[in-house]
């Protein structure tokens, strides 16, 4: 879990910190991946969290970063905000995918596309803006176009297996029987390629 001077660390200046909830605006991450506040509550009551949101507000429009539902809550809540004129939502978009992405350590795909392509950064993020099949058929060319029409084996350290180990680290997390799926899968993975099929 990040820490208030870690937050304030890695924001630098212009951002206040104040106390509550966030304003209303639009979430970076998508909804579904987001904590429901009543699984945080008991963390909070043992004093061992604060939920903490990053709001960029670009004129009338917050852009919110948050990992739980922004609802009410008995948890002690901080709230890092900075002003952002129009013609710098790009900067302030980036600040709060970077801030997920680096310190959370989020996965891309729980980020919000939308956001994303509102704020002109899909050529930063292309992952997030192209429908998965495009980004497959594109990186298909990509290899053909370099004379090795072989499959690629995955090694470790690659895009594609860290960010499956997030969110198997995530499942695990939040549901312990998770992991024997996980073991099941792992024990037979063709049983899997068959619910595909």
């Amino acid at each position: 879990m990040t820490t208030l001077t870690e937050v304030k660390s890695w924001l630098g200046e212009g951002w206040e910190m104040r106390w509550g909830p966030p304003p209303r605006g639009v979430s970076l991450l998508k909804e579904f991946h987001m904590a429901d506040p009543a699984e945080v509550e008991p963390l909070c009551r043992r004093g061992e969290a604060v939920v903490v949101y990053i709001v960029a507000s670009v004129e009338d429009l917050n852009v919110i970063y948050g990992r739980v539902k922004p609802r009410v809550t008995s948890c002690p809540t901080a709230t890092f905000i900075r002003r952002f004129r129009w013609g710098e939502a790009a900067e302030a978009v980036k600040t709060l995918v970077e801030f997920a992405l680096k310190v959370d350590k989020v996965p891309l795909f729980q980020i919000n596309p939308e956001v994303v392509r509102y704020a002109g950064l899909c050529g930063e993020y292309p992952l997030l803006c192209e429908e998965p099949d495009v980004v497959v058929e594109a990186l298909r060319r990509r290899l053909g176009r370099r004379g090795n029409p072989q499959v690629v084996q995955p090694r470790g350290g690659g895009w594609a297996l860290d960010e499956l180990v997030k969110v198997l680290r995530e499942k695990i997390e939040l549901d312990a029987a998770f992991a024997e799926v996980v073991k099941k899968v792992a024990e037979d993975p063709e049983r899997l390629r068959m619910c595909y099929a």
